[in-house]
């Protein structure tokens, strides 16, 4: 798949974008809106695969192929695709997104041309968890010159940790758009019903098993609809089903700001997370969130929430039965979810620190180490 741009913009900063696919989720959604939001720079996009889900929504300004590639064993041949593509295309600036495509995008890469990836998630709980060949290849092809942009400092120091900083970096926190943010939150209703939200893939990381073991023994007035998709599906629609769980799986929504005021709260109960989208997403729309007691979601909401033990869910289960009773105040919450999201997730906030990187790079920027 390949769409050519119309834009003669020979005086504007050419920025190649490298990312793995074009599906539905936190990273990708981060790139589309980037690029759409940013037209005094000259975008080009190189995905590696399927799925194209996100395809229709990038900016005709903006030039997109996909590669095909399979396996590992298309690895030599897409550095060359993209070796030849900055050199052809004049690139000053590559910018790259997840694992796979950073590796092959810093060896694609010549050294004048200024080079950025942004870390979306833990590597030590995630990409790179009990992989030492993998965390070979991130220690070997990330260079000094490398500039990474980290979500947030869960994420910075995670990295750290696992691979050693060697130069610039910066946290940078994920936006949302401007559609998901409500003027007040919405309050507590005083029927005695709770109707809970969760918004993310049917993966591992997200831990819905964990779920499914609390509703199993809370009242029916508890309530929770899950939206996504993803390999745990079937599984879990099967145990759903078979203990008559008071739990839908509503598949993917791309309207889930529509969607996410029908619900008193919103709940997630990950085992690990960089800086997840969707919270940002439930705090901005006025609703208090329930989340996993992990480092980056105390970050992300500074420390306002209502935090419950992954590893006990009998916690949960007497923290979603207090709030069922009111002896929690959720609108308290709401309040400091709804203006942490204000202060750290707009746009605007966004996209003026990302051109400050893009423009200055590593010269007289302020806002990035030396």
């Amino acid at each position: 798949m390949e769409r050519a741009s119309n834009q003669n913009s020979f005086e504007k900063i050419r920025i190649l974008h490298i990312i793995d696919t074009l599906g539905v989720g936190g990273a990708e959604k981060l790139l589309i809106s980037t690029i759409n939001n940013m037209p005094e720079f000259e975008h080009h996009l190189i995905y590696l695969a399927c799925p194209d889900d996100l395809f229709a929504e990038i900016t005709k300004e903006c030039q997109v192929i996909k590669l095909k590639w399979h396996s590992k064993f298309s690895f030599i041949k897409d550095v060359f695709i993209i070796r030849k593509y900055i050199r052809r295309n004049k690139i000053e600036i590559v910018h790259s997104h997840l694992f796979i495509s950073t590796i092959i995008a810093r060896l694609a890469s010549p050294s004048n041309v200024k080079f950025f990836t942004t870390i979306h998630n833990r590597p030590s709980k995630s990409y790179l968890k009990n992989k030492p060949l993998l965390r070979l290849f991130e220690k070997i092809t990330y260079k000094r010159r490398h500039k990474l942009i980290a979500v947030s400092n869960t994420v910075l120091d995670d990295y750290n940790e696992c691979i050693g900083l060697k130069g610039p970096n910066i946290v940078v926190n994920n936006f949302i758009e401007d559609k998901f943010f409500r003027q007040d939150i919405k309050p507590l209703s005083q029927e005695k019903k709770l109707r809970l939200i969760a918004v993310g893939n049917l993966h591992y990381q997200k831990n819905y098993p964990y779920l499914l073991d609390v509703f199993k023994h809370l009242p029916p007035s508890i309530s929770l609809d899950i939206y996504g998709w993803g390999d745990m599906k079937d599984q879990l629609q099967k145990e759903i089903d078979e203990s008559g769980l008071n739990i839908r799986l509503c598949g993917v929504r791309h309207d889930i700001e529509k969607v996410l005021t029908n619900y008193d709260a919103f709940i997630l109960a990950s085992h690990y997370e960089g800086q997840p989208l969707v919270v940002l997403e439930a705090m901005a729309s006025g609703i208090p969130v329930i989340l996993s007691d992990i480092s980056s979601l105390r970050e992300v909401t500074n420390n306002q929430a209502l935090f419950f033990d992954i590893d006990d869910p009998s916690d949960l289960r007497k923290k979603l039965n207090a709030v069922l009773n009111r002896e929690v105040d959720l609108d308290s919450i709401a309040r400091a979810n709804l203006l942490r999201a204000q202060q750290i997730a707009r746009k605007e906030k966004y996209l003026n620190e990302l051109k400050l990187l893009y423009l200055e790079g590593n010269n007289n920027n302020p806002g990035i180490d030396k």
